[in-house]
């Protein structure tokens, strides 16, 4: 089993949320969503989740005071035994991703794996870009908060970070580094971090410019997704 934990804070993103489990090819998957938003409705939520047999798709909603971490350890305790993925509400996850992540883990790549090299994409410049080059099917270091894909075994034992404003994700993989755990990098492909043309929307304030300077260009297009899966 698979549990797909994806933590938000903008019901603009409930159509890519749902969309993103839905593409999923892996079919033995659960989600829980977690609203950590005082102020968005829980009951756009359930009432998709509705539409599920029953327990598959799970929604809460936690204070908006919770940091991200804390937000993921009360989820992923709810979580069935397995595997964990962190699936962020605005990136787009291509249908093999789950597939990829969950065949590394089951033929002992490692307890933890994620993307290190991913593909990057800004609206604003039509851009599908390469970000951290060289770093494909290695072990690593640094993976990309969004592509965390782990045992839930490993959990019990390294928990995340609660009260961290940011780098809940990197602290959790350094805490993990610290007690002993490898973590591997998967291919590029089947994810796109997406970054919208608002930048002030999102938690990595870098300007687009600077983000670019360290990617390569891959393609101008409209249409990312059929170059990365």
């Amino acid at each position: 089993m698979i549990t797909v934990i994806a933590c938000t804070m903008r019901s603009s993103f409930i159509d890519n949320v749902f969309e993103n489990y839905d593409r999923q090819l892996w079919k033995d998957k659960q989600m829980i969503i977690v609203l950590n938003n005082d102020k968005m409705d829980i009951e756009l939520y359930r009432e998709r989740a509705r539409k599920y047999p029953e327990n598959e798709v799970r929604v809460i909603q936690l204070p908006e005071e919770y940091k991200l971490g804390k937000c993921l350890n009360y989820a992923i305790n709810l979580a069935q035994d397995g595997l964990i993925a962190k699936f962020d509400d605005d990136d787009y996850y291509g249908p093999k991703f789950l597939s990829e992540a969950a065949l590394a883990i089951k033929n002992g790549k490692a307890s933890i794996v994620g993307k290190t090299t991913s593909y990057l994409y800004f609206e604003a410049a039509r851009s599908l870009m390469v970000f951290r080059q060289g770093s494909e099917q290695k072990y690593t270091r640094n993976i990309k908060g969004g592509t965390l894909v782990f045992r839930k075994s490993v959990w019990r034992r390294v928990r995340f970070p609660e009260f961290k404003k940011v780098g809940s994700d990197s602290g959790w993989v350094g805490r993990c580094i610290r007690r002993g755990y490898r973590i591997y990098s998967l291919s590029k492909r089947h994810y796109v971090c997406i970054r919208r043309k608002n930048t002030n929307s999102h938690t990595q304030k870098k300007s687009t410019r600077l983000y670019m300077s360290h990617c390569k260009l891959v393609r101008k297009t409209n249409d990312y997704r059929r170059y990365v899966n």
